[in-house]
């Protein structure tokens, strides 16, 4: 994903696959459209979540 209009329809197709699939679906796009994600996926199987922007060459401790 990477502008918005390519990511949000690729949203649209995967909410088109939901039910017909033996996983789950999950969307972690960049920050940009992640608010109009969520929406387009509301009462939809896809879950959005977010993406780890992280750029460190240190371990990160998660406690």
């Amino acid at each position: 994903m990477t502008d918005l209009a390519s990511s949000l329809a690729e949203i649209e197709a995967l909410k088109g696959i939901t039910g017909k699939t033996a996983c789950d679906i999950v969307v972690c796009p960049p920050f940009t459209p992640i608010e109009r994600a969520v929406e387009r996926t509301e009462s939809s199987g896809v879950v959005i979540d977010a993406q780890d922007c992280l750029n460190s060459r240190q371990p990160v401790d998660l406690q």
